[in-house]
């Protein structure tokens, strides 16, 4: 016979009686009365309070564990934290060791080298457009975009300028695409170069590296200006046809001549979408 307390003092008995069941009902006061079986409000109510007290049984367990693995982190954290371990090594080890993808360092470093990315990117040396200088050397096209390439740099959030993006390009699957450490991520997209007539550059493509994910970041420095808005919005209509969304996938900044963009509101998405 199997017992549960019940909410109001009632406990619940089942036992089998030539194979099928058959449940009691004990009071508070120890008397045992039989529910009929066609009383099924009643044993529904009964076996949801026998489930109820066998999983508040469980979460009451698995808290304790959940407690206790707390308490020896707290105690030893230091030791604790696989992200903290290069930190703490002497620096003529750190020069030598190679970083690790399971830590959030040593996977901010594959992302920001990887040939995937990287060799989708125009080449950002001096010209008539890119007049500007980053404190990571890189050359951006606006004194704005250098205020936000240089609040990531010093924040340490890795990032990439103005990399290819194709939102309706269509896969070639003759050409599979491996990340750097072997495994198959996809194939390349036809028509997604660099230099292609219809090739999209966002201005940053930065990664959160406590979660691993990355985000488009564009920046509209001219939103006073009807051709300029005009042209950003058929771009911004390939892009979210594509299935990117705005605040999920793609971050947006924007200015115009009167409302200059301030670093505090970079702080603000920085600490949002990348901390």
């Amino acid at each position: 016979m199997i017992s549960a307390s019940y909410c109001d003092g009632e406990h619940l008995n089942y036992k089998s009686v030539n194979g099928c069941p058959a449940f009691y009902a004990r009071t508070s006061d120890g008397k045992q009365v039989y529910v009929n079986s066609t009383d099924e409000r009643r044993i529904q109510e009964l076996a949801s309070a026998y489930y109820a007290k066998k999983l508040k049984a469980a979460a009451e367990r698995e808290k304790k564990q959940i407690d206790s693995c707390i308490m020896i982190l707290k105690k030893d954290a230091d030791k604790s934290d696989v992200d903290t371990v290069f930190d703490r090594l002497p620096e003529a080890i750190k020069q030598k060791a190679k970083l690790t993808e399971l830590t959030s360092e040593g996977y901010a470093q594959k992302w920001q080298e990887s040939n995937g990315i990287v060799k989708k990117r125009r080449t950002h040396k001096q010209d008539d457009y890119h007049k500007y200088k980053t404190l990571r050397g890189d050359y951006v096209a606006s004194k704005s975009e250098v205020i936000i390439a240089d609040r990531l740099f010093v924040k340490g959030i890795p990032y990439h300028y103005e990399i290819a993006l194709a939102p309706e390009a269509v896969l070639d699957e003759s050409r599979p695409v491996f990340d750097d450490y072997g495994r198959f991520v996809g194939f390349e997209s036809m028509g997604n170069g660099p230099d292609s007539a219809d090739t999209l550059h966002p201005d940053f493509f930065v990664l959160n590296k406590r979660t691993r994910k990355a985000y488009f970041w564009e920046h509209l420095g001219r939103m006073d200006d009807a051709q300029y808005c005009m042209k950003n919005f058929n771009r911004f209509m390939r892009i979210l046809d594509a299935g990117y969304v705005i605040g999920e996938d793609l971050i947006v900044t924007h200015e115009d001549s009167r409302i200059p963009l301030r670093i505090e509101d970079i702080e603000k998405i920085i600490e949002k979408y990348l901390s």
